[in-house]
């Protein structure tokens, strides 16, 4: 099982529709992943919060290590913030040892009719277990 220690994420308000097509975590965009706890705090302390519009460009599937996820990548921002990711995508689906098929992307890809959201809520989170028990610890 991948491990992604404690992480950085942007995520819209949670009242937003777009978390209806995640399975058992909110649509995201990891700012930082593999983080110790004191690095991540740090981090999640230095970022001011902030709302950014968004758009997604078009779907994805990868895989690492037996971890597959359904993104996607996210349209270049004209004046992005400092601690804005490389290859920056928002995470929809997640599935260990099992490919995610071609009828999960479409189904995805069909059902969100809106392609822009606005990003609003920083969170530290611990990734270290089943994505299903991924726990929100601090949140601005």
């Amino acid at each position: 099982m991948k491990n992604f220690k404690c992480c950085i994420w942007f995520t819209p308000d949670f009242s937003d529709s777009i978390h209806k097509y995640t399975k058992g975590f909110p649509a995201h965009i990891t700012l930082k992943s593999d983080l110790d706890y004191s690095n991540a705090l740090m981090l999640f302390t230095k970022i001011q919060k902030k709302e950014l519009s968004i758009e997604f460009d078009y779907i994805a599937r990868s895989v690492e290590n037996d971890f597959h996820s359904l993104f996607y990548t996210i349209k270049e921002l004209k004046d992005k913030p400092e601690w804005w990711p490389k290859d920056a995508h928002m995470s929809f689906l997640y599935k260990y040892k099992q490919y995610i098929t071609f009828v999960e992307q479409m189904y995805l890809d069909t059902n969100i009719t809106t392609k822009t959201v606005t990003l609003k809520n920083i969170h530290l989170v611990n990734c270290s277990d089943h994505y299903s028990k991924w726990k929100i610890l601090l949140s601005k």
